[in-house]
């Protein structure tokens, strides 16, 4: 254990398995021998189709994916890798030779999650793979809440210093609203850990969507609203966190239907979800970001009204939080 007492993540107890896809047999074997001095086993083919059967019944760390293929191209075979086979953890590296930015965006939207452009440095593939396929080995190894956490906790601190803060404060406000909802013991320790892992799905989002600084296209706010479904998939497999799911895949979900990423409405809204979804305006609102300055108790109450005259937010849940903010200003607030 480390002094935060969570566990550290083992060292991989197997080689990474690399799943090379390229027609090009130069190409091919340059892929192969850049890639066998990270001590990895590679197992090639130059099919579209054949690459997904691979991955389909092999337990790969990476793919590395040519965009041109002869059969279906790189992007079809990231979309289906996602789509067909449910496999949103797996790395997948684009190798392109164009680099315009209409042809990233469209591999980003498929599913890729780093792409790397022709004639490329040997380093950098390395570089590149090796931390995809550590990235990997962390999620592989989340076999427990603790572990959960812990790994979290490092990613967010790495991307975000401020994020950290941001789920101790909407652990503080989960536990007061579900006490005043009279939400069961189970509900509550839902919306502990939904608190914290609410956007783990986020280290599967692509650092040039997630960190970047202007306003996203259309294209890149689809990638982004993976991360509700990847965060899910991850913690549905882990048993001691499975019950914060609900949390997880759908506090972006919209009393009227028209949120993401399965556009629920109403009560098909799991309670938990809805409950987040005020403290994480809360918070947001309350407290200073990158891109706003903290707002009133004034301000947010008229923000959640305002969202809830939209058909936004569930109306009785709202009632509650507003009525607690209106009796107590500062009771979120408190240290």
């Amino acid at each position: 254990m480390n002094d935060s007492g969570f566990s550290m993540i083992s060292q991989p107890d197997r080689p990474y398995r690399i799943l090379v896809v390229d027609d090009n047999e130069l190409h091919l074997t340059m892929h192969v021998e850049t890639l066998q001095s990270l001590s990895c086993q590679v197992m090639t083919t130059d099919s579209g189709y054949k690459a997904l059967t691979l991955v389909e019944q092999e337990d790969f760390d990476l793919v590395l994916l040519d965009k041109r293929l002869p059969d279906i191209d790189g992007d079809e075979v990231c979309y289906r890798i996602r789509r067909d086979l449910d496999n949103h953890l797996l790395p997948v590296i684009m190798v392109t030779a164009f680099g315009n930015p209409e042809s990233l965006r469209h591999s980003l939207s498929n599913g890729a999650n780093d792409f790397i452009k022709k004639p490329y440095d040997p380093l950098e593939l390395k570089s590149r793979a090796r931390a995809a396929m550590e990235m990997k080995h962390l999620i592989d190894q989340l076999d427990n809440a603790a572990s959960v956490l812990f790994t979290l906790a490092k990613m967010v601190e790495a991307r975000d210093p401020t994020t950290g803060e941001h789920c101790n404060r909407l652990i503080r406000t989960c536990r007061i609203l579900g006490e005043d909802l009279n939400l069961t013991v189970t509900d509550r320790e839902a919306l502990r850990k939904g608190a914290i892992l609410h956007d783990i799905g986020k280290i599967g989002i692509p650092d040039s969507v997630l960190l970047k600084p202007g306003e996203l296209t259309p294209e890149e706010w689809r990638v982004m609203r993976r991360h509700a479904v990847i965060g899910a998939d991850l913690c549905n497999r882990l048993n001691s966190v499975r019950d914060a799911v609900p949390i997880i895949r759908h506090h972006h979900e919209r009393w009227d239907g028209s949120g993401y990423p399965d556009g629920l409405s109403g009560d098909r809204i799991p309670l938990v979800a809805r409950v987040f979804q005020y403290a994480d305006i809360y918070d947001a609102l309350r407290h200073d970001r990158v891109y706003s300055k903290a707002q009133t108790v004034e301000y947010v109450i008229e923000v959640i009204e305002d969202e809830i005259n939209k058909g936004w937010r569930d109306p009785e849940i709202g009632k509650v939080f507003i009525d607690l903010l209106m009796r107590d200003p500062g009771r979120f607030d408190a240290d």
